[in-house]
């Protein structure tokens, strides 16, 4: 098998197998490098553990202590939101749902606005898929089949983004979480491993918003949330919020 060179930020280099992921990286420096990575940049962009290394590169595993970290882990945690919104309101359709300076939101068409009662079981639902510690696991699916399958499923939105960001692409980057149903989005990542390394968050508010922002596109309603690495950090910032 061919192998490859890697070479790590203190400017060693290590020899792995052409199409190893990048875990396998991790694990040949150490074991607990390997239980605390959560992604890695790969000759400067960050990509899921995962991800295959197929040529001569340069890694740098991303742990709790990156400056990284923080964004991934609250991108991951909006869709751990959504995973939880669509496994207990079926009928919403799924916008879009960013990393924030505070924390993260998406947006959703809902049937009727969600009330504090619904925040409640949707965070409730988190912390059950956080639990069960399922795999973020990215998919490379043909372009019209993705178009085809969320068209198939009433996400009009998502069809319009697909349509938007992956002219001229072969292929549409997905995500799953995998519970009893499957929760499915377009995304290009990357995304902590699994949802059990999310423990520290907390839904806050919602809002009404509109597609793209713009007041003549579809009303949606947005979900606020914030996310920390670790409880410490999270409730200082709750401490903060309830003083300001």
């Amino acid at each position: 098998m061919n192998q490859i060179t890697v070479t790590l930020p203190d400017g060693s280099t290590r020899e792995v197998p052409a199409g190893a992921p990048v875990l396998d990286v991790a694990a040949g420096i150490s074991p607990r490098l390997a239980k605390a990575a959560l992604a890695a940049r790969v000759d400067g962009t960050m990509v899921d553990l995962s991800f295959p290394l197929i040529r001569n590169a340069s890694v740098t595993i991303i742990t709790g202590d990156s400056e990284d970290a923080l964004g991934l882990y609250r991108h991951s945690a909006a869709h751990l939101l959504a995973a939880a919104v669509t496994n207990l309101f079926p009928d919403v359709q799924c916008g879009i749902g960013p990393a924030t300076d505070e924390g993260f939101f998406y947006d959703f068409v809902v049937p009727r606005p969600f009330v504090p009662e619904d925040l409640d079981a949707i965070e409730q639902k988190m912390r059950e898929l956080a639990q069960q510690d399922l795999p973020y696991e990215r998919q490379y699916w043909p372009r019209e089949e993705a178009l085809a399958f969320f068209a198939a499923r009433g996400e009009p939105l998502k069809v319009q983004l697909i349509d938007e960001k992956t002219a001229g692409q072969a292929d549409v980057s997905c995500y799953t979480i995998k519970d009893r149903q499957t929760f499915v989005d377009f995304c290009t990542g990357p995304h902590v491993p699994s949802t059990g390394r999310l423990k520290a968050f907390k839904l806050l508010s919602t809002s009404n918003a509109y597609w793209k922002g713009d007041a003549r596109n579809q009303p949606m309603q947005r979900v606020y949330g914030t996310a920390f690495l670790n409880e410490k950090a999270l409730q200082e910032h709750l401490r903060r919020l309830e003083e300001a």
